[in-house]
């Protein structure tokens, strides 16, 4: 019998206050690399909700994540706005993160979806 393998989805990030005006070019980081958008530099984000649809995989156990949010800029160094952080232990659905905003990014205020699940 195969052990089921558990992954953290990255389902949603709702950005409830941008550090730009006009809304912010974000990208997502684990580990130190990229993975979401996966097939462009950056996505455009104001108010509404972006759909993420990641899978990143976790110990069977459970572990403490990690996600960075980035955003991107395109004639300066890129901007770490603040860090998700949680322990991803029980496989379940809905659960949500609050960005640790960078000590830069005072202001950044984001909501990350994510989930726990299991294959």
């Amino acid at each position: 019998m195969t052990e089921k393998k558990r992954f953290v989805r990255l389902d949603s990030l709702v950005a409830y206050m941008q550090t730009e005006s006009d809304g912010d070019e974000i990208f997502i980081r684990y580990q130190g690399k990229k993975v979401a958008p996966k097939k462009s530099r950056f996505f455009k984000i104001d108010r509404d909700p972006v759909p993420l649809d990641v899978e990143i995989p976790i110990d069977a156990r459970g572990q403490w994540v990690e996600i960075e949010l980035w955003d991107y800029d395109h004639f300066s160094p890129n901007d770490l706005l603040g860090t998700f952080r949680f322990l991803a232990d029980e496989v379940a659905e809905n659960f949500t993160a609050e960005l640790l905003p960078d000590k830069d990014s005072a202001m950044a205020r984001y909501v990350l979806g994510w989930s726990v699940v299991e294959r």
